[in-house]
C-alpha cells in the first residue's frame, strides 16, 4: 500500500468503513468524518479503486462444474469472511479492489475442496504465490470462509522455530479469532456460539500442549484452531490428542489443515518411492517416510473428511513429489493432486522481475528491473569476513540507509518502521563480529553527524543524494524529489533510533514490530533472517551470501514485498553472480507459471495429469538433492541450427497406439499436402513443392502426433523454435518432399495416403532394431540435397570435396540459407522385413504379422533445418513423476 499522509489515511479509510457499512457513496463524501478539503480526492481514490480491474487466480483442476457448491452457499448467515473484510477495509486500509481480489480467490481455492457435509474427501492442492506476497493473507481468508460454510477443525503448520509459528498465531488471532476486549488493532471477537477454541496461543512457548487441550471441543458446534510448528515432538502430541477422541467424533469432523512454507520441512527426504498397487511393507527395500512428512500424512489420515493445502512461494520440490507416492499406514504421499492454483501477482508488489529484470535468452523478451541494484564485488565480500574491515560497499550501504530512513521521515512518517538487513553468511559464528563491526562503525557516523558533519560526512551524505537518490526518485516519482537540505534535519533523529541486532539462535535480539510499531534497526543475521521472517519498512538489503538452490535463495531475499511511497528509496548491494542468478531465477519462475496459464486451458486437467516443469540452470541447483532425488533431468528444448530432426522411433511395442498414430498422421499430411495444391515438380521419388510458407509446416508439425517416450524428437518444440526464428527472418519458406522409392516393390506396395492427382509413390522398408521401439535413421545420404539452389548444389559440393563436410546431407544442411528449411516425408510399408529382402544383424520385422488389422503403413518424417543467423540456447528443465506435456 502507497505511504499516504496520516490525515489523507485516516480520511480514506473511514470512507472505505462506511461504504462497506452500506450507506450511500454521496453522503459518504460528504460525511462529517471527513474533511472538506479531503473529500474530493477520497471521491477520487475510490472511484479509481472501483474502476480498476483484478486478475483472476490461475488454476489447474477437475472441471469447474464438479466444484459449485460455493457459489451455492448462503452468505447471509457468514460471519468470519465479512468480519474479516470489514477490517480489512476499516482498519487496515487496504483498497476496495485489493479486497475484491483476496473474495474472489480466496472462493477460488474454497471451490476446490470438499463440501463440509461429504462423507468422506481427501482433498490435497497447492496454492503458489510470490515470497512475502500476502499468502497469509490468502489463507486467512480462506480459513474464515471454510468455517463459515461448516469446516470445524483448521490445523495450520507453520514454520519450524517459535518465532514463525508465533508470527502466524498473531496474525490469525488478530484477523480471526479476535481477543477479549476487542483491541483497535484486531478483529472483534465473535459472539457466543461462534468463538474459537483455541489450543495454540501467541506467545513464544504458546504451541499446542496436551495439558491445556480438551478433547470435548471437538464435538461442539465451535471451531477450533490450532497453530502449530513443524516439530516432530509438536506433531507427535498433537497426534496423540486427536487420538484420544473416538473415531465417531473424528468422522463427524470436517478438517481442514493449511500448510505455510510447504515446500520447508514437509516433504519426504528419506522414504522409499512405492505405489499402493502392489505395495509391501516388508519389501527390504522400504524405508519409512522422514519424521514430519510421516507425521503430516499419519494427522490427515485420523480424518475421513479432510483437505490439505499447501502454501509456498517455491513450488520446485512440491511439484517434484512423486504423484503416485504411498507409504501404506501413512497413505498417499503430500503431491498437490487435486489441484494447483496459482496467485496473481498483487498490484504494488515488488519481487524477482521487478527488482532484478528477466531476460528471456530464447525469445529475447527483457523486462527492466529498477534501479536499486548496487554491485558488492566479490574481493570486498572476502575482506569483509576475513579481516572483519568496513569495506566500501558496506560504508555505502550505511549511508545509503541514513539517507533512505531520513527521506521516510521527511515524507510524513517519521514513525514507520525502518529497517536494514545484513545478511552475507549462515555462520553465527561470523555473523558476531559483523555485528560489533557494523555497530560501531554506525555510532561513529551517527557522532560524526552530530559534531562534525562539516568535516567530510556532509559532503559524502549530500553527494550520495544528488547523484543517486534524486535521479532515482526523478524515474519514478518526479512530485517527491526534494534537496538534501529537506531531509537534512531527520538525519540525526533517525540514526538515534537505529538498534544494531543480531538476529540468530544463539544471541537474544529480535525483531518485534508488535512490540515496536515503528522499529528502526539494521539486523545482521543469516538462516533466522530468511525464509518467512518480516522485515518491516526494509529500506536497505546487503546481501552476499551464495546459495545454490532456488528455492534457498528466492526465500532468503527478505527485500520482496510492498514498497509503494518508497520503492525509489530501496536499494540491494549484492554481488554481480547473485544479480545475475536472481534474473534468472525470475524466467525460472515466469516458465513454470507460463506451464500453469497452458494447463489451465485445457478443463479438466489435474495436477496427476500433468506436471509442471522446472527451468534448470548450470550452476544451481532446483531444490535439495534429497527432495529432488525422484525427479528426472529433462532436455524440452535446444538449438536446432543446423541440425536434422527425424522420427525413428515409434511405439512399435504398442500396436494399437501405433495404430491409431499412424491414423491420424496419415490424416494430417494428406490434409498437408493437399492444401500445397500442385508440386514445383515431381522427382524420381516423389513429389516436391518449394516456397511453402512456415506457417503450414508449424500447423502440421503440432498436429503430427507422437509418443514423447518413444519419439526420436519433438514436433512441438520444434515448431516453437521455427517461430523463434522466424522472427528474425529465418525458416520463412520450406520445401516439401515426399521421399519413396525410386522403383516399384509389388511388395511394399505404394503410399495410400497422398491427395488425388499425384503420381504413385512407392513406400520404403524400414527394419525395427531389435525388439526396441527404433528403426534406426530413416534418412538416406543425399536426401537433404532437395530443395537446393543451384548455387547452394556447388556450395555443397566444395564443402565435401575440401573435406570440411565428409557427410554429404549435413554438407547440404549447411549449405541452404538460412530462410528457407526442408521437410521430408517417408512412406514406410507394414510390409519391412516381410519383402524377400535379408534381414540385417539385429534386425526384425515392424510388425510380426503385417496383416493384422492394427498393422499400418508408417509415415516417417525428417525436418532439415539450416544454420540460422542467430543462435537460440539449449534449455533443460526438471521434472516430478507427473511429467510435462504440451496440450495446446
Amino acid at each position: 500500500m502507497a505511504d499516504l499522509d496520516p490525515e489523507y489515511e485516516k480520511a480514506l479509510r473511514t470512507a472505505r468503513f462506511l461504504l462497506d457499512l452500506g450507506h450511500d457513496p454521496e453522503a459518504v463524501y460528504a460525511n462529517e468524518l471527513i474533511p472538506a478539503n479531503l473529500r474530493e480526492w477520497v471521491r477520487g481514490k475510490l472511484t479509481e479503486e472501483q474502476n480498476r480491474t483484478f486478475e483472476r487466480v490461475r488454476v489447474i483442476s477437475a472441471a469447474e462444474s464438479e466444484h459449485d457448491w460455493v457459489a451455492a452457499l448462503d452468505r447471509t448467515t457468514w460471519h468470519y469472511w465479512p468480519t474479516l473484510r470489514r477490517f480489512l477495509l476499516g482498519k487496515k486500509n487496504w483498497p476496495r479492489d485489493t479486497v475484491a481480489s483476496l473474495d474472489d480467490a480466496s472462493d477460488s481455492i474454497l471451490s476446490k475442496l470438499a463440501h463440509p457435509a461429504t462423507d468422506e474427501f481427501d482433498i490435497r492442492g497447492l496454492v503458489l504465490g510470490y515470497v512475502q506476497s500476502g499468502k497469509t493473507a490468502s489463507f486467512t481468508a480462506v480459513i474464515a470462509k471454510a468455517a463459515d460454510a461448516g469446516y470445524k477443525l483448521v490445523v495450520v503448520f507453520s514454520g519450524i522455530d517459535n518465532g514463525l509459528r508465533r508470527q502466524t498465531q498473531l496474525r490469525l488471532n488478530r484477523e480471526l479469532t479476535g481477543y477479549t476486549g476487542n483491541p483497535p488493532n484486531a478483529v472483534e471477537q465473535p459472539p457466543v456460539g461462534k468463538q474459537w477454541h483455541q489450543f495454540t496461543t501467541d506467545t513464544l512457548d504458546g504451541d499446542f500442549n496436551r495439558g491445556r487441550a480438551n478433547t470435548a471441543a471437538l464435538q461442539g458446534s465451535q471451531p477450533v484452531l490450532l497453530v502449530v510448528k513443524k516439530n516432530g515432538a509438536v506433531l507427535r502430541r498433537l497426534q496423540a490428542w486427536f487420538e484420544e477422541a473416538s473415531e465417531e467424533m473424528r468422522r463427524g469432523l470436517p478438517a481442514l489443515f493449511i500448510d505455510d512454507e510447504a515446500d520447508q520441512a514437509s516433504v519426504d527426504t528419506r522414504g522409499s518411492y512405492q505405489q499402493e498397487e502392489g505395495f509391501d511393507p516388508n519389501d527390504p527395500n522400504f524405508e519409512e517416510p522422514a519424521v514430519i512428512n510421516r507425521r503430516i500424512r499419519s494427522l490427515l489420515n485420523l480424518f475421513p473428511r479432510r483437505a490439505y493445502v499447501a502454501y509456498t512461494a517455491t513450488p520446485f520440490a512440491n511439484v517434484l513429489i512423486p504423484h503416485d507416492n504411498y507409504g501404506g499406514a501413512v497413505g498417499d504421499d503430500l503431491y498437490p493432486r487435486d489441484f494447483l492454483i496459482d496467485l496473481p501477482k498483487p498490484r504494488g508488489y515488488f519481487g524477482t522481475e521487478e527488482f532484478f529484470g528477466r531476460f528471456d535468452p530464447a525469445s529475447g523478451e527483457s523486462v527492466p528491473g529498477l534501479d536499486v541494484l548496487r554491485d558488492v564485488p566479490d574481493g570486498e565480500v572476502s575482506q569483509l569476513l576475513g579481516n572483519n574491515e568496513v569495506v566500501p560497499s558496506l560504508e555505502e550501504a550505511l549511508c545509503t540507509f541514513l539517507l533512505a530512513g531520513a527521506a521516510r521521515a521527511q515524507r510524513g512518517k517519521p514513525e514507520a518502521p525502518c529497517t536494514m538487513l545484513v545478511h552475507t553468511t549462515q555462520r553465527i559464528a561470523d555473523q558476531s563480529p559483523t555485528r560489533d563491526l557494523i555497530e560501531a562503525r554506525f555510532n561513529e557516523l551517527k557522532d560524526e553527524w552530530r559534531y562534525d558533519r562539516h568535516n567530510g560526512l556532509r559532503d559524502k551524505l549530500k553527494k550520495l543524494w544528488d547523484e543517486d537518490f534524486k535521479p532515482n526518485t526523478a524515474g519514478v516519482d518526479a512530485g517527491k524529489v526534494v534537496d538534501f537540505e529537506a531531509i537534512e534535519e531527520h538525519i540525526f533523529p533517525f540514526a538515534k533510533a537505529v538498534e544494531v541486532l543480531e538476529i540468530n539462535s544463539e544471541r537474544g535480539d529480535v525483531l518485534d514490530f508488535d512490540l515496536n510499531p515503528s522499529l528502526k534497526a539494521i539486523a545482521i543475521g543469516g538462516n533466522k533472517l530468511a525464509r518467512g521472517l518480516n522485515l518491516e519498512g526494509l529500506l536497505v538489503s546487503y546481501f552476499a551470501r551464495q546459495s545454490p538452490q532456488y528455492d534457498t535463495l528466492l526465500q532468503m531475499a527478505r527485500w520482496y514485498g510492498y514498497r509503494g511511497g518508497y520503492e525509489d528509496l530501496t536499494r540491494i548491494y549484492t554481488t554481480g553472480t547473485l544479480q545475475g542468478w536472481f534474473a534468472d531465477l525470475a524466467l525460472v519462475e515466469h516458465r513454470l507459471r507460463q506451464d500453469i496459464r497452458m494447463y489451465e486451458m485445457v478443463p479438466g486437467l489435474t495436477p496427476r495429469d500433468v506436471g509442471v516443469r522446472i527451468l534448470s540452470h548450470p550452476s544451481m541447483q532446483v531444490t535439495s538433492a534429497l527432495k529432488r532425488r525422484h525427479a528426472t533431468p529433462t532436455q524440452v528444448s535446444q538449438s536446432y541450427s543446423g541440425e536434422l530432426e527425424q522420427t525413428f522411433r515409434f511405439p512399435l511395442s504398442d500396436e494399437d497406439r501405433l495404430a491409431l498414430l499412424c491414423d491420424r498422421n496419415r490424416s494430417s499430411v494428406h490434409d498437408f499436402l493437399a492444401s500445397l495444391g500442385g508440386p514445383a515438380k515431381t522427382t524420381q521419388f516423389g513429389p516436391l513443392w518449394e516456397g511453402v510458407q512456415s506457417s503450414a509446416v508449424i500447423q502440421l508439425l503440432r498436429q503430427f502426433d507422437y509418443v514423447p517416450e518413444a519419439s526420436g524428437l519433438s514436433p512441438e518444440l520444434i515448431a516453437a523454435w521455427i517461430e523463434q526464428q522466424n522472427m528474425d527472418g529465418d525458416v520463412t519458406h520450406w520445401s516439401v518432399l515426399v521421399r519413396g522409392r525410386e522403383k516399384e516393390s509389388p511388395e511394399l506396395k505404394a503410399a495410400t495416403w497422398l491427395p488425388a492427382g499425384l503420381a504413385p509413390v512407392w513406400n520404403i522398408a524400414r527394419t525395427r532394431i531389435g525388439s526396441s521401439n527404433s528403426l534406426g535413421v530413416i534418412t538416406t545420404p543425399g536426401d537433404e540435397a532437395f530443395g537446393l539452389t543451384d548455387d547452394e548444389l556447388l556450395e555443397m559440393k566444395r564443402k565435401l570435396q575440401t573435406g570440411e563436410q565428409t557427410d554429404e546431407n549435413r554438407a547440404a544442411r549447411l549449405s541452404r540459407a538460412s530462410r528457407r528449411g526442408l521437410l521430408i516425408f517417408y512412406p514406410i510399408s507394414k510390409l519391412s522385413g516381410h519383402d524377400g529382402a535379408k534381414l540385417g544383424k539385429s534386425r526384425q520385422p515392424i510388425y510380426a504379422n503385417p496383416k493384422s488389422p492394427t498393422a499400418k503403413d508408417l509415415i516417417g518424417m525428417a525436418v532439415s533445418l539450416p544454420k540460422v543467423t542467430r543462435e537460440r540456447p539449449a534449455e533443460a528443465y526438471l521434472e516430478g513423476t507427473a511429467r510435462w506435456r504440451p496440450v495446446v
